[in-house]
């Protein structure tokens, strides 16, 4: 390695284009990677999509209703966000009307959404670091299929900060020690 750069440095190849070169050869490789991440193979990437949010558990949060009536809610409700906070030590956090998302962003800033969660910004109970696991291919396929149910309109409570509790419906994910009394 260091003899091969040598001799490129003899050549008169800069830094900044064995920098580049560099950058380029990373970039290929997290490619192939990416290729090599298993994914789900259906009739279409809209298929696909619907599949793996119900897989996922996406529809559990996304979609009100969807736990209590069995995933039988019908297409025109669904991805549209939750009422119900879900209540914690980081405060409450309401699951995202994400067809509003699909609607105003491009795929390459739900995949990369996705893969940063929320670049560091999001909130629990969502369960980013299992999120960042699926392949490109999957994430682009559940943006297609939510993209695809159109946007949907509804205003959803604002979160609180740790310690202040939400007026309307909520689940509390505190913690409790039975042991405690």
């Amino acid at each position: 390695m260091l003899w091969s750069r040598l001799l490129l440095i003899a050549c008169g190849v800069t830094a900044g284009a064995l920098v580049a070169a560099s950058a380029a050869s990373t970039a290929s490789a997290r490619a192939r990677s990416q290729d090599e991440t298993p994914f789900v193979n259906a009739s279409s990437p809209v298929a696909a999509g619907e599949y793996l949010t119900v897989v996922a558990g996406c529809q559990d949060c996304h979609t009100a209703g969807w736990v209590e009536k069995k995933g039988n809610v019908p297409p025109e409700d669904r991805l549209a966000g939750n009422p119900v906070g879900f209540y914690g030590s980081w405060g409450t956090s309401y699951a995202k009307n994400l067809r509003q998302i699909a609607d105003r962003e491009g795929e390459e800033h739900w995949v990369q959404v996705m893969r940063t969660a929320d670049g560091g910004d999001g909130k629990l109970p969502m369960p980013w670091h299992n999120a960042s696991k699926f392949s490109d291919r999957d994430l682009r396929a559940m943006y297609q299929y939510t993209k695809s149910l159109g946007p949907k309109p509804l205003r959803l409570p604002r979160g609180t900060q740790p310690g202040v509790k939400p007026t309307g419906s909520y689940i509390d994910l505190m913690v409790k020690d039975s042991t405690s009394k």
